[in-house]
């Protein structure tokens, strides 16, 4: 039962469809220079940050989301050296990086500052001390200037970026898609969401061909987001063939990295190859012709 002193988040998501989260508490709430930022205490989610009013990951099921997004292509690489990290400043995918132990340096780009800070204090059952790990080289800044100007490669690249709205809208695009492969070392790796193949098919087709434009080969599936109440879709991109991993050689691979398979939550090292299948729903449509996405011609989600 609600009370006179509740706080509730309202948020839209579609544009038929909103969802209401009560708030026990606000335990932060302020103004970047680029974003409203809140954290607040929640009976289902526990800790849960917000951007600009909008649900971005909860200490309950944060995992979904970030071991979707890091583990597939850090397993399928298997031996990762150099890592780049564009967005992500709740932590949580840097966390989930960094338990590989061939890691040597983690790139990671964050735009707004703030969050970064916000997550420190207040998102220590997400982020850990991955913040505190001596292999992190952290900027603050655009990421895509940053790998414009940059003249290194990696072995994965991680986009865990909002979706394509507003200025996010232009790390969507072929060109730079094509700034991504050019920073790949031989064999590399790209892992980015491609929002919801049920909710926004257009979105997930868009992004998908958009990739494919630059990516011959792509392993792609379907993540149920508890936090986002939507299907997640995720790829792995590569200009090379991608090997396939047996369950059993996922599993030696995570026991060379040591990592502790019973540590992750969603990622199942055993079922690697069931795990990254595109259901049929979302493969019917990848079969309509739909444009990609250019700097001239950025796709942009409509705002609600």
């Amino acid at each position: 039962m609600s009370s006179s002193k509740d706080v509730f988040f309202d948020e839209p998501l579609t544009p038929g469809m909103f969802r209401r989260i009560r708030a026990r508490s606000i335990l932060y709430s302020a103004n970047s220079p680029y974003q409203q930022i809140d954290v607040v205490e929640t009976e289902e989610y526990g800790r849960v940050l917000y951007l600009d009013r909008r649900f971005q990951t909860s200490e309950a099921e944060e995992y979904f989301y970030h071991e979707s997004l890091v583990h597939p292509a850090m397993v399928i690489h298997s031996v990762p050296r150099k890592v780049l990290l564009i967005g992500g400043g709740d932590g949580g995918a840097l966390e989930e990086i960094l338990k590989y132990r061939t890691v040597e340096r983690v790139d990671m780009v964050e735009l707004d500052g703030k969050v970064i800070e916000v997550a420190r204090r207040f998102l220590n059952r997400i982020c850990a001390n991955a913040f505190e790990d001596p292999r992190l080289n952290l900027v603050v800044g655009d990421g895509r200037a940053f790998i414009e100007k940059s003249s290194d490669s990696y072995d994965v690249i991680i986009l865990d970026l909002t979706d394509p709205m507003g200025p996010s809208k232009y790390v969507y695009t072929k060109e730079f898609y094509d700034l991504c492969r050019d920073h790949l070392n031989p064999g590399g790796l790209l892992s980015l969401h491609n929002d919801s193949p049920f909710f926004y098919p257009e979105a997930f087709a868009v992004i998908v061909n958009t990739l494919k434009a630059v990516f011959p080969h792509m392993v792609q599936f379907v993540t149920f987001i508890p936090g986002y109440l939507l299907d997640f879709a995720f790829s792995v991109c590569s200009s090379s063939p991608i090997p396939e991993r047996s369950g059993e050689e996922a599993e030696a691979i995570l026991r060379r990295q040591g990592l502790d398979a019973s540590s992750l939550k969603w990622y199942e090292p055993e079922r690697h190859g069931e795990l990254l299948k595109l259901p049929a729903y979302a493969r019917v449509l990848l079969k309509q012709e739909v444009r990609i996405s250019t700097d001239d011609d950025p796709y942009s989600i409509p705002e609600m």
